[in-house]
């Protein structure tokens, strides 16, 4: 892929970035306060994690050049049963 583009994405991701780190600071404060209010983890919130956290994970990989496939929406969504 050209450098240009591949800035661009880079901007784009950057942003995607940003915006996951947000929501990733309400799912773990979600995820808190239902085990507190529960006494047992949310099984939905936690099937999230999975896929946010892969995701996440292909989005710094992409940005510190350790992968030249751009993440979602460009690839499919990470399997949330694959090794990080």
């Amino acid at each position: 892929m050209p450098i240009v583009v591949r800035v661009l994405y880079m901007i784009v991701f950057a942003i995607t970035f940003w915006i996951l780190s947000w929501v990733l600071a309400v799912t773990v404060i979600a995820q808190l306060v239902l085990t507190l209010l529960g006494g047992q983890l949310n099984p939905e919130l936690l099937n999230f994690s999975k896929g946010i956290s892969r995701y996440i994970s292909q989005v710094v990989e992409f940005l510190t050049f350790l992968s030249e496939r751009p993440p979602f929406p460009f690839a499919p969504w990470p399997d949330r049963n694959a090794t990080p």
